[in-house]
């Protein structure tokens, strides 16, 4: 099977050409804005180095959030465009699933995990999901927050902490907490997922996953 993954929800943008467990071409780029103007460029860049069409795609991922508002809408509306053009089915992979599947995808992993993705703002995006695979909902936590948490967590069993705010929690992690690595990029995860979905589940429906309000709303009108 051969997936188109696309990811700008973060700081830059992210594609990679996958087929059967291999990534046959990946390219990124790191930017805190512009991912509109440099995103579409890259997915050809891509395409273009694999000497693939999109009429040879079988899918087209995206990772849906959570993450920046803006990124997150110019992934999936690029992934959207892609797949009505070359008529190819269009999934959504929130990032939080990522995270799990590299963390217990792992041979003899038997801690829980707890997701945290970098909001740019003081409260963390957060996840959990025990060792026996019950997943919580997707909260906002603030690192002392999210000490406190860790704390409960141990008490049980073994814990690891996943994420691109890995580092911003360092320093609050209590002793025993094990912060994973990035296995692979996000995206490639992501295509992995994409490639054993059900595209009519409503689990990997392509929408922005946001999590947190935005930050500017439409005032009532009087």
């Amino acid at each position: 099977m051969l997936v188109l993954g696309i990811d700008s929800a973060a700081s830059g943008c992210f594609v990679c050409l996958w087929q059967d467990g291999v990534v046959v071409a990946v390219k990124s780029e790191k930017m805190s804005r512009g991912q509109d103007s440099r995103l579409m460029p890259i997915v050809l860049d891509v395409m273009r180095d694999a000497g693939a069409s999109f009429s040879q795609l079988d899918r087209v991922v995206v990772i849906k959030g959570p993450g920046s508002f803006t990124g997150l809408r110019i992934g999936v509306s690029a992934a959207r465009g892609i797949g009505l053009a070359a008529e190819k089915p269009v999934l959504g992979v929130d990032r939080f699933a990522v995270y799990q599947k590299q963390h217990f995808g792992k041979r003899g992993n038997k801690s829980s995990l707890l997701v945290a993705i970098d909001s740019r703002r003081k409260e963390l995006f957060c996840q959990f999901c025990s060792a026996n695979g019950d997943v919580s909902e997707p909260d906002i936590m603030s690192a002392e927050e999210i000490t406190a948490f860790c704390l409960d967590k141990l008490k049980i069993g073994p814990l690891s902490l996943a994420g691109d705010a890995a580092d911003i929690l360092r320093p609050y992690l209590p002793e025993g907490v094990v912060i994973a690595s990035l296995v692979e990029e996000e995206v490639v995860t992501a295509a992995s997922i994409a490639a054993a979905a059900d595209v009519s589940d409503s689990e990997f429906s392509p929408r922005p996953l946001y999590i947190r309000p935005p930050d500017v709303t439409v005032g009532a009108s009087k």
